[in-house]
């Protein structure tokens, strides 16, 4: 199932660039407690800055990776989206089936 369809399912709005599934910032939170709760592995993510004429630029300075064994907490994981500047407004979420 690709990402999009996983989206999809959860109810998640996201915009689409290319192959990558952008979720703003307002449901973030939604996506990582998604990820929690269908027992999916949670990678990290990437933050972005879109533009009203659909440009986005990443910003990487605020973005996170984890691996399957060093998994953070959800509260650890949505607290450390609070930290972020107003400039991130969307992100894209890497995440796996944990089987």
């Amino acid at each position: 199932m690709s990402q999009a369809e996983i989206f999809l399912s959860w109810r998640i709005p996201f915009v689409m660039f290319g192959r990558e599934c952008l979720v703003a910032r307002t449901n973030a939170v939604d996506v990582i407690k998604q990820i929690y709760g269908n027992g999916f592995i949670f990678l990290g993510y990437d933050a972005f800055a879109v533009f009203p004429d659909g440009k986005r630029q990443p910003i990487t300075d605020f973005c996170a990776s984890f691996s399957a064994e060093n998994q953070p907490s959800i509260n650890a994981a949505t607290d450390s989206l609070k930290n972020d500047p107003l400039q991130v407004t969307h992100y894209v979420f890497v995440f796996k089936p944990s089987a």
